[in-house]
């Protein structure tokens, strides 16, 4: 009987010590998978490296060429242009005037800038 209250308490030792093992383990494990906070941390300690590497990011796709619209024209077919106002005689008169007041209005613009100290 003696012999078996032991080994029963060894067997119960052991799986104390495993957990508590086990317990410190998962506990690291825990904090090595906790991103967020580990961002966080990373991000504070080094914020102005981080702010460097967004500002060169953001210039270099300032740097990258916009997306141009490729249109394809075939040719013998004609292209019917829709009753917009400027193709109407309104349009048209309100184009000309424009062309010929625009450069008087400009003058007269940079004349009364040119003015103020």
């Amino acid at each position: 009987m003696a012999q078996v209250n032991d080994a029963k308490r060894r067997v119960i030792e052991e799986i104390a010590k495993t957990r508590t093992e086990l317990s410190g383990a998962t506990s690291v494990v825990k904090e090595q998978l906790n991103f967020p906070q580990r961002f966080t941390v990373v991000l504070r300690k080094y914020s102005w490296t981080w702010m460097g590497l967004a500002a060169v990011a953001g210039w270099i796709l300032s740097r990258l060429p916009s997306r141009k619209k490729k249109i394809y024209i075939q040719a013998g077919k004609r292209v019917r242009r829709g009753k917009g106002f400027a193709s109407t005689v309104a349009g048209q008169l309100w184009s000309l005037a424009w062309s010929l007041t625009k450069p008087a209005i400009t003058a007269y613009l940079t004349k009364k800038m040119s003015q103020k100290p």
